[in-house]
């Protein structure tokens, strides 16, 4: 099947993209090449005028827990955070309250985010000796539903401390039956031994050759050694980019000084950082994350659930949070924001899959500034929305 769309709006005019196989087979200039335009149109099974509608690349969303959210429920009030331990009794109970299975949950959130133009996640997944595989099993369900949509990871979460929770054997399990990804916790805060907890994760990695994506809220210097650590271990395993760590509120805890020799060492292992952008406490510092060099990714986390009332998956509008944090007002602050929500290109090339979405906007940088409704998704060249 050949698709043409007419009067899409790049960053050097607007343009002819035909779409062949999944893929961008040729991007006209409409100023120039109006016989090509032509030709294209004749030779095309479906063609369609996005009306000078700004081209975007979908989205991506590191960091989210599709079984934990409470759209499509009544509404809960929520009671304050006091201590992570107490705190996470408290979600096991209003979870065990929620009327719909976690699948058909799952299903919601990941529409939802596919609403927004986002066509790549990497969602946590609690696994531990109570809730066992069952969480993981409906994940797993709702990702094979919906392939031709959103790729999809899976990291194989022992949300109550990997020590703390047993769930050593049930993360090997998960990774048996599926998921993709080791998780952890606080290491040294929850799990109370720093060393072996990271230890642990990193054997059970190597065994099944997968990565990891750690959870870290420790704050202060624990923080930054289990930072540090981690980063040694990855080398030592050989995971270079392979490993992610979520949150590390302890990168914007300390001065700039202070923190650059653990950014230099996960930028050296090739660490990921992954941040959802909190206003309410410090985190990575963006400026110097870029500056330094290290992956920095960015996720939506709590959406409507235990931890958190607000959020709704769009990714769209968490870089524009984090741009307008950092006061990223230029251009090229704005453009470059992009990276840390996607993986493709605001300027397609001839080859690239056919992973975009359509908005009405001056330009890219204005779609960040005012996130604006998603008009057209498209992926692997399929309308999805």
């Amino acid at each position: 099947m050949k698709l043409v769309i007419d009067n899409v709006l790049l960053p050097t005019g607007t343009h002819t993209l035909v779409i062949e196989e999944g893929k961008i087979t040729q991007v006209i200039a409409e100023s120039t090449d109006q016989d090509q335009i032509i030709n294209a149109r004749q030779s095309a099974s479906e063609s369609w005028n996005a009306a000078g509608l700004v081209y975007l690349p979908t989205l991506a969303d590191m960091h989210c827990h599709l079984d934990k959210h409470h759209i499509g429920e009544r509404w809960i009030p929520l009671e304050p955070f006091q201590t992570l331990e107490s705190h996470l009794a408290y979600e096991k109970k209003l979870l065990g309250g929620l009327t719909q299975t976690v699948g058909e949950r799952a299903k919601v959130l990941a529409e939802q985010m596919i609403d927004f133009g986002t066509t790549r996640i990497r969602t946590h997944v609690d696994v531990d000796p109570e809730v066992g595989l069952r969480n993981l099993e409906a994940i797993l369900r709702v990702r094979e539903e919906l392939c031709d949509y959103m790729d999809m990871e899976i990291v194989a979460f022992p949300q109550q401390g990997l020590i703390r929770s047993s769930s050593e054997q049930i993360v090997k399990e998960a990774l048996a039956l599926g998921a993709d990804l080791v998780g952890g916790v606080d290491p040294a805060g929850l799990d109370g031994d720093m060393e072996r907890s990271l230890q642990m994760m990193f054997d059970i990695a190597t065994t099944a050759d997968k990565g990891i994506d750690l959870h870290l809220h420790d704050g202060g210097e624990p923080g930054l050694a289990t930072l540090r650590r981690f980063a040694e271990l990855t080398m030592e395993a050989g995971l270079q980019h392979r490993t992610a760590v979520s949150h590390a509120y302890c990168l914007g805890e300390q001065t700039e000084s202070d923190v650059q020799p653990t950014l230099d060492m996960l930028k050296h292992a090739g660490v990921t950082l992954v941040s959802s952008v909190p206003i309410d406490r410090p985190m990575p510092r963006g400026s110097q994350v870029l500056d330094t060099g290290v992956n920095f990714m960015l996720g939506s986390d709590n959406i409507r659930d235990a931890w958190s009332p607000f959020g709704n998956g769009d990714m769209l509008q968490r870089a524009s949070r984090m741009a307008e944090r950092e006061n990223w007002v230029s251009d090229e602050r704005l453009l470059g924001t992009y990276a840390w929500v996607s993986n493709g290109k605001l300027t397609p090339s001839v080859g690239d899959p056919a992973d975009f979405m359509l908005v009405r906007a001056l330009n890219a940088q204005h779609a960040l500034a005012s996130v604006p409704a998603r008009s057209a998704v498209f992926k692997k060249g399929k309308r999805i929305r």
